[in-house]
């Protein structure tokens, strides 16, 4: 009996660590995974499409500076021929001649163009890796203003829960006075109104971030159904410190990828010179062996063997003539070095622009996120002095719905406020090339 009952007390263990241990797994496949906004931009650079197309882009680029030189590669040939007369064919009578010959060639060219290709190479080279960094920064920005952009979204949902939840209190605290004799239907039906109006909104903003998280899981090459919790707050992100940029250490890279445009053009114009004036050295080098033999009963020659040595330089003289093809080559490859410079002076005066524009608005959105905490404060005061009104009964119900309504129309628009002050910093750190959270700091 004794060693009956110890075995059940052993099967009932064993089987509660069993179960104890299922739950732990499962209970750690629901875990959510929690991110920082350091986090999510470094998962998007691991994995985020758009980098990875940039990246295969920037390797053909070097690979094409690598091997720019190639244009001066030896070009090499081997040939054989073997001929024999078609009488000889049907004729096995007569005497024939027939050969057989191997040739070899090889040569080489050279022209002053190799520079101009060779610098080409190079130019695109450093362009392509500008346009990969802008690609990398594209993405890191989208990131951090989608995951901002949430906060502000969960934030919101907390806010509007909390309303109908203070809704939801008030009718049932006038629901229970009712039902005691001590309130009326009409502020019963009132509350119950303003509750369950509450709920599709609040509803509505959990739809809203579901969707949201779904694109921004997909913008880091998430799993669509893993699980992630979102760290930080908007209200530890509030910077009010002044701004200023010095525009002396300012440039974009808009006005950088212009400056490559314009090297590019500028060594274009180069290039077209060399093709109207500079020579072209082309060397050849060929080896040919030549058997002869006779048909039936001739005799052959002796094998003929030669080896031969070209070099040939060519001039273009039609550059000479102002209304050559090519010199007007020359003169549009000009015309477009002075398009590409006008581009750039206009652009900086644009960049200086921009940047006043954009200093301006984080100034007014600086000033009005401090009226807007005065407005919580004041808003946050206003209801509880009325919602103690009320319990003393000196306020009506829709005095203490106006109150409410107003403290979350200044909570959520201080938020709101807040993301566009965090969204206009990080446009501004996008456009003079900046590390972000660099300003403000």
């Amino acid at each position: 009996m004794k060693r009956t009952i110890l075995l059940y007390v052993i099967f009932f263990t064993v089987l509660g660590a069993v179960f104890s241990q299922e739950n732990r797994n499962g209970a750690n496949k629901e875990a959510a995974t929690s991110l920082t906004v350091e986090d999510a931009v470094e998962l998007a650079k691991k994995n985020n499409v758009s980098i990875a197309r940039s990246q295969i882009t920037l390797d053909a680029a070097a690979r094409a500076k690598a091997h720019s030189w190639n244009s001066i590669s030896p070009t090499a040939s081997v040939s054989g021929t073997s001929s024999i007369p078609i009488d000889a064919l049907s004729d096995t009578d007569s005497a024939y001649t027939a050969n057989l010959g191997i040739s070899a060639t090889l040569s080489v060219s050279l022209t002053t163009n190799l520079y101009t290709s060779m610098q080409s190479a190079k130019i695109a080279y450093e362009s392509g890796k500008l346009t990969f960094d802008d690609a990398v920064k594209s993405v890191e920005l989208s990131v951090r203003e989608a995951f901002y952009g949430l906060l502000y979204e969960k934030e919101n949902i907390t806010l509007q829960e909390k309303n109908l939840e203070i809704a939801k209190t008030q009718y049932n605290n006038n629901l229970a006075k009712y039902n005691q004799g001590r309130l009326s239907e009409i502020d019963v039906l009132s509350a119950e109104v303003n509750y369950k109006s509450k709920i599709p909104t609040v509803g509505s903003a959990r739809t809203t971030f579901l969707n949201d998280l779904a694109s921004f899981k997909q913008m880091l090459g998430l799993p669509i159904d893993e699980k992630i919790d979102l760290e930080g707050s908007l209200d530890d992100l509030i910077t009010l410190n002044k701004i200023d940029v010095d525009m002396k250490d300012v440039k974009s890279s808009t006005i950088t990828q212009l400056e490559y445009k314009l090297a590019s053009a500028k060594n274009s114009v180069l290039d077209k010179r060399f093709s109207a004036f500079a020579p072209t050295v082309s060397a050849s080098l060929r080896w040919q062996d030549q058997y002869w033999y006779l048909g039936y009963d001739g005799t052959a020659p002796d094998a003929t063997k030669s080896t031969t040595l070209s070099l040939t330089a060519t001039i273009p003289l039609d550059g000479v003539l102002p209304w050559s093809a090519r010199n007007d080559a020359i003169d549009t490859a000009k015309d477009t070095v002075k398009d590409l410079e006008l581009q750039i002076d206009n652009e900086m005066k644009n960049l200086k622009r921009t940047v006043d524009s954009s200093l301006r608005s984080i100034r007014q959105s600086q000033e009005s996120i401090q009226y807007k905490q005065a407005n919580v404060t004041l808003a946050q005061k206003t209801y509880d002095m009325t919602q103690e009104a009320y319990n003393r009964g000196t306020k009506d119900l829709l005095t203490l719905q106006d109150a409410n309504t107003s403290l979350l129309n200044a909570q959520v628009s201080l938020k709101s406020e807040t993301l566009t002050l965090i969204k206009a910093i990080l446009t501004l750190e996008n456009t003079i090339g900046l590390p972000f959270g660099t300003l403000g700091k």
